[in-house]
């Protein structure tokens, strides 16, 4: 998977002041951060990171970081963000260094695709859950888990996650084996007719 390259640049002042004016002069206030380096805190972008938080895989995008004045760039994705109550803009990042073969756990979004043979006989698909937690290296982060619903066949269940397939080295997180996807078909009563041989013959 294909990086997104961002860079950023130190800052040395903090506070709400601070933050203020620099979100008036077109940045934002962020922190760059990871296991075993202390914290920086740095300018960026917000118009670059909101084009990354609004793509398809969202705070998962594993970016290539460079701060300005350090040598090389870091693989790091956006552990936080804050934004504006009312405006909806962003006021704040948090960037987490990790290392390439560090596992990640990230929630990513679930979704079905297709229809059941369920649904066209009339059974109701219920999906539990809007996303899930999965764990894997952050070049492998999914853009979305589908259930391909075409696999369900014409009767009720209830499918777990466990039994969700995943990209290869992607693995779910859970706690409980909890349903994930529950299928309900419609009771049909059906009321024996008994016709008489002899008047349905002479109807006409």
């Amino acid at each position: 998977m294909a990086r997104t390259s961002v860079t950023v640049s130190p800052r040395s002042e903090a506070g709400k002041g601070v933050s203020h004016r620099l979100r008036a002069e077109g940045m934002i206030p962020a922190v760059v951060y990871g296991k075993g380096r202390e914290a920086v805190a740095v300018v960026a972008d917000p118009k670059q990171l909101s084009a990354i938080l609004n793509g398809s895989l969202g705070k998962n995008t594993p970016l290539e970081l460079t701060i300005e004045g350090e040598a090389g760039s870091h693989l790091a994705i956006i552990k936080d963000y804050q934004v504006h109550a009312v405006k909806r803009r962003l006021t704040h990042v948090d960037f987490w260094q990790v290392e390439a073969d560090q596992k990640l756990v990230m929630t990513v979004p679930f979704r079905r695709a297709g229809r059941s043979l369920a649904e066209k006989q009339g059974g109701k698909i219920r999906i539990t859950r809007d996303d899930i937690n999965v764990a894997c290296v952050a070049d492998k982060a999914p853009a979305v888990v589908e259930y391909d619903m075409a696999t369900l066949k014409a009767a009720d269940a209830n499918i777990h996650i466990s039994e969700v397939p995943l990209p290869e080295g992607v693995e779910a997180v859970f706690k409980h084996d909890y349903s994930l996807v529950q299928v309900s078909m419609p009771r049909v009563t059906e009321a024996a007719e008994t016709v008489d041989p002899k008047a349905k013959k002479g109807k006409k």
